[in-house]
Order: structure tokens, then sequence, then C-alpha cells
């Protein structure tokens, strides 16, 4: 700003020496002007930055005086800090150094002697150019720093679902999935720093809906289980599996629903069905107070809930291969590796005992009945066997007509009754004309013990009792010198 008079001072150089000194004043102003451009001007006051642009104005009315007359078509030149300030500065820095321009239009014109008509059409006609000329410079910046911003936000919010994508795909269980996706549901499916943001995640359970995870940023929790005929917004994207999104009208709402927006201030929802493998799993519910969804936070919304029926498919996949996997296909007990999870996971610092359970002559049905019999004899005994355990104890099969089971807190006196009531259970089981028999070995550890071990000597203790003719049950040895030497408590009140 105020190189662009540099080429028009040849043509306005004064005439007389009475146009010298305004004309040497407003020529150093005039290099003050671009010299102050240099400046860092953002580390001082806002109202600073105007200075150079009055500095500018003062100087390009004392050349104009130099010249003699305001008729020389150099006014236009007050425009450059108008359209310099509209461009970098405030609207009301711009306001201010209009009104200087004004100002300075309107003391050349009493300096020049024009009419007052004459004067007032002229500032009239500077301040309409000059206000116009603010006007759409700043709206321009405004539209541009829109755009700028929605285009930055549009990126941020990109990078955001990547991210979540990232997150959610990692995570291996269900339950994790749906909670960080409520948590992200508030955050994302949100205007920037809006408090109180809330998500929910409703299972439907026949004519119910229940919010089984929940974030709200507000610590405002309630009840959020409800007849589904009382929220009619679930009920239609249940049946449509299509997501919406509107405000909530408290006239069509069930009571509870009511009174859970009202409590916490819920004006509007978006609702997301989220179905894995097009199966519907649940419903994703963002809540906003006070202020409608946007058809932006919406479509964001959407995006998000593909991502979490992208992720909860997963973890789904994942925990239904590991229930597989510890699972015996058969009886639907336990196998070998689900034992020991079952055990790693309500095991404490407390003594427990295990059986080894073998059945007696599989082979021989096997070759009698038919292997379909042999089946169903291992579905019958495991049956037979779970009844009569107590609740906490694991009932698992270890192989082909080998099961185990798992006592918590019980001695070898425990051990020895749940034995004979497994027993005695299948004495009163007959399974497609054949009553089961089976010999088991009862071991016991103490807290510290490995499982495997102390399984192994209820193996050699079943392999006794089936070496006496089966049907029957046998302490181990090393339970007998346990409780011989008094390490482990015996109990009135056991297995």
């Amino acid at each position: 700003m105020g190189l662009a008079v540099i080429a028009d001072l040849s043509a306005a150089l004064p005439s007389g020496p009475r146009h010298i000194f305004p004309f040497v004043i407003g020529t150093i102003l005039l290099g003050l002007v671009c010299a102050a451009n240099t400046l860092p001007w953002r580390a001082y006051p806002q109202w600073t930055a105007i200075l150079p642009s009055c500095l500018y104005v003062v100087s390009a009315a004392l050349i104009i005086i130099s010249v003699g007359t305001i008729q020389t078509g150099m006014m236009p030149i007050f425009l450059i800090p108008v359209l310099w300030t509209a461009l970098y500065l405030r609207k009301w820095q711009s306001a201010v150094v209009v009104s200087v321009c004004i100002v300075a239009v309107v003391g050349l014109s009493l300096a020049d002697h024009e009419q007052l008509m004459t004067m007032l059409r002229r500032a009239a006609f500077w301040a309409a150019i000059s206000i116009v000329l603010t006007v759409a410079t700043h709206g321009l910046r405004d539209r541009l720093h829109r755009a700028l911003a929605e285009h930055e936000e549009s990126l941020r919010q990109a990078d955001g679902l990547s991210q979540a994508a990232q997150h959610l795909t990692s995570l291996l269980h269900p339950d994790a999935v749906l909670s960080e996706a409520c948590l992200l549901a508030a955050v994302m499916v949100s205007p920037p720093s809006v408090s109180g943001r809330r998500a929910t995640y409703f299972r439907i359970d026949g004519d119910t809906a229940t919010g089984e995870w929940e974030f709200d940023d507000s610590d405002h929790r309630t009840s959020s289980t409800y007849p589904l005929a009382e929220h009619p917004y679930l009920t239609k994207v249940v049946r449509t599996r299509e997501p919406a999104c509107g405000p909530y009208d408290l006239d069509v709402v069930g009571p509870t629903l009511r009174a859970n927006l009202l409590s916490t201030g819920t004006t509007h929802g978006a609702w997301i069905p989220i179905a894995p493998n097009g199966v519907l799993h649940g419903v994703l519910t963002v809540s906003a107070r006070g202020m409608a969804i946007s058809d932006e936070l919406f479509a964001r919304a959407v995006s998000l809930g593909q991502i979490v029926e992208l992720a909860l498919s997963n973890a789904l996949a994942l925990q239904k291969s590991r229930r597989e996997a510890a699972t015996d296909p058969l009886t639907g007990l336990a196998n070998r590796r689900g034992l020991e999870v079952d055990v790693a996971q309500v095991r404490g610092r407390r003594p427990f005992a295990v059986l080894a359970l073998d059945v007696d002559g599989l082979k021989s049905v096997n070759d009698s009945f038919g292997h379909a019999t042999g089946d169903s004899l291992l579905v019958g005994i495991a049956q037979a066997a779970t009844r009569v355990m107590r609740r906490g104890d694991v009932m698992a099969r270890t192989g082909g007509d080998e099961f185990a089971a798992f006592l918590l807190d019980a001695n070898e006196e425990g051990a020895a009754r749940a034995a004979q009531r497994i027993l005695d259970a299948l004495k009163q089981t007959k399974i497609d004309g054949v009553v089961p028999a089976i010999s088991i070995g009862a071991a016991c550890g103490a807290p510290d013990s490995e499982l495997m071990e102390v399984l192994k000597e209820a193996d050699a203790a079943m392999y006794v009792a089936k070496g006496q003719g089966g049907h029957s049950y046998k302490l181990s040895e090393g339970a007998l010198q346990v409780e011989a030497a008094g390490s482990l408590p015996r109990q009135t009140a056991g297995a």
C-alpha cells in the first residue's frame, strides 16, 4: 500500500513554492507507510493495525492539496487503504478507515472551497463506493473462510472416520466395540464445542428396547429401558432398517421416554440401525439438546454406523470362533481348552478339587448299537452329571470318552460326595436301552496348585477305579496324604 501512487507523483509535482511543504510532508508520510508494512503488526494491539492506512490517507490528502485542486482525478487513491483494510483487517477496523477517508474527502472539499451541496454529493459518492467495496470484500472473505473451514472440517472428519475405523476394528470384544461406538458417536456426530453430547446403543429384545451402552459427557445417567411402543422412532428404524433423524415429539412418545427426554433436555435425535451381516443387532442413537442435527452430521452418523457394523461383525465372528474353539460340539460342554479358560476366570487363592471321569464300555456300545447310540450316551452322561453339579462348578469333555469336573472350594470329602452324586444320577439314566457306567478319579489341589497337575492325579485315581471293576470312584493317594497332613480343612458343607 502506498506504492500505487508513486507513478502519479510526477504528473502531480507542485507548480509553486506554496505547495512544496504539503507535498514533501505527504511524500515522507507515504515513505513511512511503505516502511510500516514490514513491521510485525500481529505482535501489537489490534487497533494499531489501522495506523498505516490512516497515515496513508493523510499522506494522500497532503499530496492532493499540493496539486492545488481535487479535480485532478487522484481521488480514487483513497480506495487503496479501504480495499487493503477490507482484505486483511477486521470489520470495525474497515469502518474506522472508511470514516477517515470520508473525513479526508470533506476536508479536501473545504480546502478547495466547494459549495455545500457539491461537497455533500462528493462525500456521499465516495462514502457509497467505500462502503460497497468494504462490504463486498468482507463478504467475499467470509465466504472464502467458510469454504476453507468446511473443507478443513471435511478433511478432519474424514481423518476422524478413518481413525475410528482403525480403532473400532482393532477391538476384539463386542462390548468394547459398542461402548467405544457410543463415545465416538457422541463426539463426532455433534457440532464442535457443544456440551452435553449423548449417545446410546439400544438392544431390541422382542417388544422392549434396552440401552445397554451409553455415553453422556454431562454425566446425566437415566434408565434407558422402554417398551418399544413408547419409542416410535426406534420402532420405525427397527421396522424399516433405515436410519432416521429429526425432532422428538413429546405428544407421540410414551411416558417413560417423555420423562427421560425432559430430564436430559433432549430435543432431537438420530437413529442408526446396526445390522452386522444383515441381522439387526441394535440401534445407535445420537441425542442433541436444543438444536437440530444437520444433514452433514446425520450423514456422518450413518458413515459411523457402517464402520460400527463392520467392527461389530468382526468382533462377533471372533467371539463365536473362540467360543466354538473352547466348546465340545457334541455335548455343549467346555473342551479341555475351555476348561482351562473357565478355571482361570473363577480361581482365586482357594483350594479346589478335580474329578476325572471315563465312560466304561463305550467301545462295546458303539460296536453293538452304533456310534449314534454312543454319541447319545455321551450326551446323556454330560446332562446327568451337569444337573448334580454345584453352581459355579465347571464340567468339560476332555476326550472321546473322557470328562473332567472342576470343583472350587472343595476338599476330598466334597469331591467324594460330588462323584457319588454323579454315579447315583447315572443309575437313574437310561439311553436307548443302555444304562451308562463311568469310573471317576478325584484329586485335590492347594490354591497355588496347577490345574493340569491335579488333573493327572485324578486320572491316575480314575484308572484305579476302572481296574477295580468300574462304575465307582477313587480318591488319589495325593489327596489322602494331603488330608492326613491336615493341609486342607475338612468341609462339612461342600460339593
